[in-house]
Order: C-alpha cells, then sequence, then structure tokens
C-alpha cells in the first residue's frame, strides 16, 4: 500500500516571500535580454578567444593578423566585459521595473548602447558598418532600456499593499 501523499499549505511566515515570487513579472523583454546577456557573458568569459577571431557573420572584436594570436591582454578584457554582460542580466533579471526604478537603468542602458556604437563606428571602423558582436550588445541594450524606461510593470496598486499587510 502506498504512503498517503498530503500536500500542506506553506507556514504563515512563508506567505509573504511566496507572494513576491508569485507576482514578478517574467517573460518579458527583459528577461530575453536578461538570459542572452547572462548566456554571452558567461561565453566570453569561459571562452574569451571565440570573440577574438571571426564567427560566422560577425567579425572579431579586435583584428590581427593571420599569423598573430590575440594576446593575453585581449583576452582579459574581453573576460572582464564578459563579467559585466553577466551583471547587467542578473540586474535584468532580478529587479522588478517599475514606473520609478526602470528611468535611470534604461537611460544606462541607451547610453551604453550609444557609446558602444559611437566608439565602434566611428573610432573603430572608421564610420564603416563592420559587422561585429559590439553592435549585436548594443541593440539588445538600447531595446531594454527603452522597455525598462518607458513600458515598466505598474506599480502595486494601494488595494494589493493592503491586502498584503493583512495576510
Amino acid at each position: 500500500q502506498a504512503a498517503a501523499c498530503k500536500f500542506e499549505p506553506p507556514s504563515p511566515a512563508c506567505r509573504p516571500a511566496l507572494a513576491l515570487v508569485a507576482e514578478m513579472p517574467h517573460g518579458d523583454f527583459s528577461d530575453f535580454a536578461a538570459l542572452t546577456l547572462v548566456g554571452c557573458g558567461v561565453q566570453q568569459m569561459l571562452y574569451p578567444f571565440v570573440h577574438l577571431g571571426q564567427v560566422e557573420a560577425l567579425r572579431a572584436y579586435v583584428p590581427a593578423a593571420p599569423s598573430v594570436a590575440p594576446g593575453p591582454q585581449c583576452e582579459a578584457a574581453c573576460s572582464f566585459f564578459g563579467g559585466l554582460l553577466v551583471i547587467i542580466g542578473c540586474m535584468l533579471f532580478t529587479v522588478r521595473w517599475n514606473t520609478i526604478n526602470g528611468k535611470l537603468s534604461g537611460l544606462a542602458c541607451i547610453g551604453c548602447a550609444a557609446n558602444t556604437v559611437y566608439a565602434v563606428y566611428y573610432k573603430y571602423d572608421k564610420e564603416v558598418i563592420v559587422p561585429r558582436p559590439f553592435y549585436v550588445y548594443a541593440v539588445v541594450l538600447a531595446l531594454v532600456g527603452l522597455k525598462i524606461m518607458f513600458f515598466a510593470n505598474p506599480m502595486p496598486s494601494s488595494d494589493k499593499a493592503d491586502k498584503k499587510k493583512k495576510n
């Protein structure tokens, strides 16, 4: 005879934490951007040489002569950049963006994207469009910046806050 499984509701001490998890909106563009940035960041930290060579449709971050391998400085810089992408990805996934706290982070993402495009297009590639991974990251950062600035989650109403206090 099989043992009977009995479901017990969580204790009252756990209910506020469970309510927060249940109300966290996931599945929007900021989560997809977070997944992209975390995945690419981990890849850059573990295998920086992938971006230091030409990959399918994208050119290398730093072009080198065919007989010269990128130095350890380039690998270190690429790994560091990957770490920053992981931080931004975690920030995008764990913070509940609303109409108040999304403005500055969104502006920073857009500023980072603009700086990336400016530095690569004008300074690095001398005003010639060369497909590089920098542009992919710039597009993701610009779009997620617009999303968390202007299409943020609504603030919880006072009715929901009152219900949470009662529980």
